[in-house]
């Protein structure tokens, strides 16, 4: 079943399309990988898939309903949750005081909300961090309560931007296994990655953009070996 359905969808900014005609699909169930240089565009078609920004042209449509026009918290609410490249908790919460800012995307009630937050925090390996505050956790760790917390808002479908930015080898093979456990817990997945081993190891379609436009959409193996992906990304990027 085709959960998200994007068509033509532009963004510009001051007469640069930073997003330009861009069509992906998205079936329930699969971890699908968007990849493309710095600037390529990825970042912003998340934000107008999200509700941060609203696309200048083309339709979005999750679970049958166009939501291009929608606010971002109303499209949080219908089960779009997400992750952001620079992660900013609040510093002077604790993780689980963090975590349940998203819970209470469903749940009113504090102990409700606090329950679910716990489960994230537990969800994610952060059991033992619940009561420090953010700003004293480590890189790996402030990845894994951005987890925690756009997990909270209990996502059909997560937007992981980067979740392995400045993370060890260690950990973003943790990474990795944890994004499978997310995946079997039934919750569909798009990525943005510049790990690309990690990435290749985990989609299922790999979709590629090159200033802003979609220049390539196939397996791993296929972008992989696509001529066009590999002059304009991958035969740039070192760790591909």
């Amino acid at each position: 079943m085709i959960l998200l359905s994007v068509k033509g969808v532009c963004k510009h900014f001051n007469g640069n399309k930073a997003v330009d005609d861009v069509s992906l699909e998205i079936n329930e169930g699969e971890i699908v990988g968007l990849i493309g240089a710095n600037g390529a565009g990825k970042t912003t078609l998340f934000n107008c898939l999200t509700g941060y920004y609203r696309a200048d042209g083309g339709t979005i449509e999750f679970k049958g309903k166009r939501i291009e026009k929608m606010k971002s918290h109303l499209i949080c609410r219908m089960g779009i949750g997400r992750t952001f490249q620079i992660a900013k908790p609040f510093g002077d919460l604790s993780v689980l005081d963090n975590t349940v800012v998203g819970a209470y995307n469903h749940f009113k009630n504090k102990n409700e909300a606090y329950a679910e937050a716990k489960r994230c925090v537990d969800f994610v390996g952060l059991t033992d961090k619940s009561d420090v505050d953010a700003s004293d956790l480590n890189t790996g760790e402030k990845r894994r309560l951005e987890l925690a917390r756009a997990l909270a808002t209990r996502p059909t479908l997560l937007l992981l931007d980067e979740v392995m930015a400045g993370l060890t080898p260690t950990e973003s093979s943790e990474m990795v296994e944890l994004i499978r456990k997310i995946r079997q817990s039934g919750v569909t997945i798009l990525m943005i990655e510049h790990i690309m081993p990690a990435l290749m190891s985990l989609s299922d379609t790999v979709y590629v953009l090159d200033q802003g436009k979609l220049i390539c959409k196939g397996t791993p193996e296929e972008v992989s070996e696509n001529k066009r992906v590999i002059e304009s990304y991958l035969g740039k990027n070192s760790e591909a």
